[in-house]
């Protein structure tokens, strides 16, 4: 057992992967449900106790020294906003690396939102990697992993699948977290 995942443990918290195959060496990673700042680090620490390493997208005006070095060194990607090249900056990137997780949430606030942005399947898209659906999950104490997905054309209807994952799950503000019902039909 590392120290991350002894600190996951101290505070009742379980790393899990609950996928098929393996985790895949590149892919879009949601971060659902995102309620609050504690899912950063509860998502930092599962990531390390499962050997892996994240990468985020942070505004590039947070990478000033020597904060700037941080925020690189455990995976912070600047973002040049207003700029419609975020996609375009973050798929050369991930063809710069062997492993690469980018972790995102669709949600894009930590606030209840009824729809989810469409930045994380236009970088699936355009990097030709899987979505793997994570998850912070306040009610049983686990983050981790529960499926691969590949995007198609139609991201609404791949939103929805997607978002089927997420069904009993709640985030540490317990009405932050909204599936539209759509999710729940059959």
């Amino acid at each position: 057992m590392n120290f991350s995942e002894r600190l996951l443990n101290l505070f009742g918290w379980k790393a899990v992967v609950k996928l098929d195959g393996e985790i895949p060496k590149k892919a879009v990673v949601l971060t659902v449900p995102h309620t609050s700042y504690w899912d950063f680090f509860i998502g930092f620490f599962t990531y390390k106790a499962l050997g892996l390493k994240a990468h985020y997208l942070i505004k590039q005006e947070a990478f000033f020294f020597p904060l700037g070095y941080i925020i690189k060194s455990i995976g912070g990607i600047p973002v040049r906003r207003g700029k419609n090249n975020v996609v375009k900056d973050v798929v050369k990137e991930m063809n710069n690396h062997e492993n690469f997780l980018l972790t995102i949430a669709p949600e894009g606030k930590r606030t209840a939102q009824k729809t989810w942005k469409t930045g994380y399947h236009r970088i699936a898209k355009a990097a030709n990697v899987p979505v793997l659906v994570g998850f912070v999950d306040y009610k049983s104490k686990t983050c981790g992993f529960a499926a691969t997905y590949n995007v198609t054309d139609n991201f609404e209807k791949d939103t929805i699948e997607l978002m089927k994952n997420y069904i009993g799950m709640e985030g540490k503000i317990k009405d932050g977290f909204y599936l539209p019902p759509e999710v729940f039909k059959k």
